[in-house]
């Protein structure tokens, strides 16, 4: 009989959409079989040029830097607590006791380079993640930021389907 690896730290990034429980269950499970604590990331992208470039010229008088910061500090605090409320309505993983998700973190940046980043930072030995985004003609496909984090992690990646 085969036995699971040797996992510690398990790196569960989530865009927290409507279908990401199913792979949060299977990070809780994972976690649960091997003794391993989840680190629960979620990633916020910062605001883009073409959106800068928006906000400068209907709002030319106000410092557009000033409230990119403001906001996203907002709203990292925002996704934070929706982590916090996933984790807790979903299951018991992030009760004082079970102390089985062992930080609630929310980045800024491209998401690939802060999951890859973040699962460095906590010494993670798996990622996982999911996989599908809804394509052209409703055909289901690795979204871009799994197929990144797939091409370029150096530890293993489990990609869970986001099915719904």
């Amino acid at each position: 009989m085969s036995t699971l690896p040797d996992y510690r730290t398990i790196l569960y990034a989530s865009d927290l959409g409507k279908h990401t429980r199913p792979v949060f269950r299977h990070a809780v499970s994972l976690a649960r079989q091997t003794g391993a604590r989840i680190v629960m990331l979620h990633v916020v992208e910062p605001l883009g040029t073409t959106g800068r470039a928006v906000l400068g010229a209907y709002l030319p008088d106000l410092d557009v830097g000033k409230i990119e910061h403001e906001g996203m500090r907002d709203l990292i605090g925002r996704m934070k607590e929706r982590l916090y409320k996933f984790c807790r309505d979903e299951s018991d993983a992030c009760d004082q006791g079970s102390a089985l998700v062992s930080k609630v973190t929310v980045g800024s940046g491209l998401p690939s380079e802060v999951i890859m980043e973040t699962a460095k930072a906590h010494h993670a030995d798996l990622i996982v993640m999911g996989s599908c985004t809804h394509g052209l003609f409703g055909h289901r496909g690795i979204g871009s930021t799994a197929r990144k984090v797939t091409q370029h992690s150096d530890i293993p990646v489990l990609l869970v389907p986001n099915l719904g």
